[in-house]
């Protein structure tokens, strides 16, 4: 049996936020994370044969407006080892052909709708509703939702609009798009690494229940932990499934947000065998994936790396590789290594709002925590920002 203050149940940035925080106040955390290595979603691969080449599988960038994920960089020493991200943009891939942004719009379409779309709140509607009556259904059709799939990772048509394109401050002294030396998961490293976290990977949570002193964890390895205060950073039905005995009234309120599994894909091949320019991405329309993440943004002398994020159920690995392939114009034989990866995200719909606010009510007073990336918004400054209110809640009482 283990004891500690506070257990965080997922090391992904929210979670590793709150242990953060936890380390600044003087109270223990153990962070408990299922995988080999932490970071959930922040997930830096490093090639084995690529000379210490990386590429972002997961979330892949960070601005000067994230101001509670720049404090975690900051009070961490990392603040002078950002580095810039390269000018490059995304572009379109139509039936393996890449286009420009541009290309896809239609103008007059748009200077129809823009002046009557201007005035149309968000509240209330969709992704595709708000975006349709801003510019019009044919650009919403062939540029608008391709884009927005390809931000989400999933079918974004029935988002809610408010959650996308939120407006905040900018910090003057920081670049405005940065990542590491090593890759945004150093972030994560660096904050688990503090005096007063520890981490234990390969520790899948499978069971909750209250205990005398607070709460009991079960892994699947079999071992136990205790703890005073609760933290659950898993995406949405992982908690649910979680909590479902100790606490059902909050299991039933997750259980309600839908989560889409993404299949990305991550391949390194030699920069002579690309001839595609150097994109920051590709935005897919009707194919078997979503998105093309490019590690152009940090140019490598011998390598390009890409991360294609599928569709689920499409393909299997090698047929992945296969449309990798055709999409960056090489052979198979091209790509010198390839690693697979899925993850979970949440697929909120219009009315979300009104869920999370019932969910906090019912969590009001609780030594238990939810933080994640299904609450305000998807971003990795939503989920920072969601630690910080609930470290805040937690403090009101202790």
């Amino acid at each position: 049996m283990k004891n500690g203050a506070v257990l965080i149940i997922g090391s992904g940035i929210a979670g590793t936020t709150f242990a953060h925080r936890c380390a600044r106040a003087g109270l223990s955390a153990t962070v408990l994370e299922q995988d080999s290595e932490p970071g959930g979603a922040l997930r830096s691969h490093r090639f084995a044969k690529g000379d210490g080449f990386w590429a972002e599988l997961g979330a892949h960038t960070c601005y000067n407006s994230y101001g509670t994920l720049l404090s975690v960089i900051e009070e961490c020493g990392l603040l002078p080892e950002l580095r810039p991200r390269a000018k490059v943009g995304f572009k379109f891939l139509v039936a393996n052909r890449v286009k420009s942004i541009a290309s896809q719009l239609h103008i007059l379409e748009a200077a129809w709708h823009l002046p009557f779309g201007l005035r149309t709140s968000k509240a209330g509607l969709s992704v595709a509703d708000y975006y349709t009556r801003l510019l019009g259904a044919k650009n919403y059709a062939d540029a608008l939702s391709p884009a927005f799939n390809a931000v989400m990772c999933q079918a974004a048509d029935a988002f809610p609009a408010d959650m996308l394109f939120k407006k905040r401050p900018r910090r003057a002294d920081v670049r405005r798009a940065y990542t590491l030396p090593q890759g945004l998961q150093g972030i994560v490293a660096a904050a688990l690494a503090q005096p007063g976290v520890t981490l234990a990977t390969g520790s899948e949570a499978v069971g909750v229940e209250r205990a005398d002193a607070g709460f009991e964890v079960t892994t699947a390895t079999g071992e136990n932990y205790q703890a005073r205060l609760l933290v659950v950073a898993t995406p949405a039905n992982v908690a649910a499934q979680l909590l479902r005995h100790a606490f059902p009234s909050v299991s039933e309120k997750l259980s309600r947000i839908r989560v889409e599994t993404i299949e990305t894909a991550g391949v390194l091949v030699p920069r002579a065998a690309v001839k595609l320019p150097e994109v920051a991405g590709l935005i897919a329309r009707d194919d078997l994936f979503y998105s093309a993440v490019s590690r152009d943004v940090v140019p490598d002398a011998n390598w390009r790396g890409f991360a294609f994020h599928f569709k689920p159920g499409k393909l299997d690995a090698e047929g992945k590789l296969q449309r990798i392939a055709a999409a960056l114009g090489i052979a198979t034989t091209d790509i010198v290594e390839s690693v697979f990866r899925t993850n979970a995200l949440p697929s909120p719909r219009v009315g979300h709002a009104a869920l999370v606010e019932s969910l906090d009510a019912t969590l009001a007073g609780m030594p238990l925590f939810l933080v994640g990336n299904y609450f305000d918004g998807v971003s990795i400054e939503d989920c920072a920002a969601r630690a910080v209110t609930e470290f805040t809640r937690l403090t009101s009482l202790r």
